[in-house]
């Protein structure tokens, strides 16, 4: 039996947990608030008696963010102890962490949504890259892959034509420029367009920074194309890469 009961407060009522062991970026925060803005809240935020909140202080953030004044709340129990709390914010947040995706159930739901003109990456799945190939077979596939793996300085550098495909990006421009379009600066921004159709190589480009004079890699850096945890880097006598940054959202802490 549950003593659920359900309330709308003020959002600026609430306290944020200074003891929130869960941390959310910006991309992890613009995407709850892009599931917030598209499908509004559909779970309440859990709250202690006097309005800390346990759990839910990324979906409160977002909420501030985008104006709200009003926010659905569930309380704790009046007679928890702050152990009990504390724990359940925890569990919360862990049993969340230990799911995983039906890959291919992932994929079709994904590729169904996409073809519908839904904007997946509104509430944090980025655009997965497709496989190198003939650009007609490629879909606009989406992932929440967040693999890091580790390189260490060996072998050869590899050649800059492998560290990115530009075939899908090529067919595109030739057929507009086939066109001849009358209309020059549409025809530009329509060339701008089909950069977003680069595939990056990523374990190469990790393999092709290590070799790389400090300047470059600067840029490198600067450009995303490579994500440094430093600290590591010096600790372990190696650099360490991601190949994919986590955007997708998970459950809200």
């Amino acid at each position: 039996m549950t003593d659920l009961r359900i309330e709308t407060v003020k959002v600026d009522s609430l306290n944020f947990d200074p003891t929130n062991a869960r941390k959310h970026d910006q991309k992890n925060l613009d995407a709850i608030a892009g599931s917030l803005r598209l499908f509004g809240q559909r779970k309440p935020i859990i709250v202690t008696p006097d309005n800390i909140v346990v759990a839910g202080n990324g979906t409160l953030e977002a909420a501030k963010k985008l104006g709200w004044t009003d926010i659905v709340i569930s309380r704790t129990p009046v007679g928890w102890t702050w152990d009990q709390i504390k724990a359940y914010a925890l569990a919360d947040n862990r049993t969340a962490e230990l799911a995983e995706w039906n890959a291919e159930v992932l994929k079709e739901q994904m590729l169904e949504l996409d073809a519908n003109g839904w904007e997946l990456q509104e509430f944090g799945f980025v655009e997965l890259q497709p496989p190198l190939g003939n650009p007609d077979d490629h879909e606009n596939l989406y992932t929440q892959s967040v693999n890091i793996p580790q390189y260490e300085i060996v072998g050869e550098q590899p050649t800059t034509e492998s560290l990115v495909n530009e075939s899908k990006t090529k067919f595109l421009q030739k057929q507009i420029y086939a066109k001849n379009l009358s209309n020059k600066d549409i025809e530009q921004f329509l060339i701008l367009g089909t950069y977003r159709h680069l595939v990056f190589n990523y374990k190469l480009i990790a393999e092709y920074y290590a070799h790389c004079d400090k300047d470059t890699q600067e840029l490198m850096e600067q450009s995303a194309l490579v994500i440094i945890d430093m600290a590591d880097a010096i600790a372990n006598g190696y650099v360490k890469f991601m190949e994919t940054i986590e955007l997708l959202e998970k459950q809200d802490g």
